[in-house]
């Protein structure tokens, strides 16, 4: 009887990962946290774990990769911030380290600001400013990088005024 009720046990956590995984991936950590959340013993989150992983279902580079790779096309962040979010997901800095090799921190920021430029670009220079250092600050990205691209934008900005 105890075999069976721990079966039904295994069937059942991993039918809770499966769900979970539907979403969207996922990291190892994050499927664990899920399965404790769901009072499954260890023995059993550590059992299903491996299940996944050999199953190809988790796997935390594809994750990270996968991660970072939406996190760029639909809120773009500074590699810091992305370094961050990662760690909060239970990713080796060696993974993070690859997956965020290849950021651009200056056309991350420039698609950060992208959708505010049009309300932005009615401000005084000063508020202009203001809003894109503060904004870029948000999303992680540092002094440079943010003033960077604040005097890419004020240099447009100073063109099209001159236009008028």
């Amino acid at each position: 009887m105890t075999n069976s009720k721990s079966q039904k046990e295994i069937t059942k956590a991993y039918n809770f990962s499966i769900n979970f995984l539907a979403i969207r991936t996922r990291s190892h950590k994050e499927i664990k946290d899920n399965l404790y959340k769901k009072k499954f013993s260890n023995d059993i989150i550590s059992e299903i774990i491996i299940m996944l992983e050999e199953q190809g279902y988790i796997d935390d580079k594809k994750f990270a990769l996968e991660f970072v790779s939406t996190r760029e096309k639909v809120r773009p962040k500074s590699k810091f911030a992305l370094q961050y979010e990662l760690r909060k997901k239970g990713i080796s800095n060696s993974i993070i380290e690859i997956a965020i090799s290849d950021i651009d921190e200056y056309q991350s920021a420039l698609a950060a600001i992208d959708p505010k430029l049009s309300t932005w670009l009615k401000l005084d220079q000063q508020q202009l400013k203001a809003k894109m250092m503060n904004f870029l600050k948000n999303r992680g990205f540092n002094w440079e990088i943010s003033l960077a691209t604040y005097e890419k934008i004020s240099k447009g900005f100073k063109n099209k005024e001159g236009d008028k």
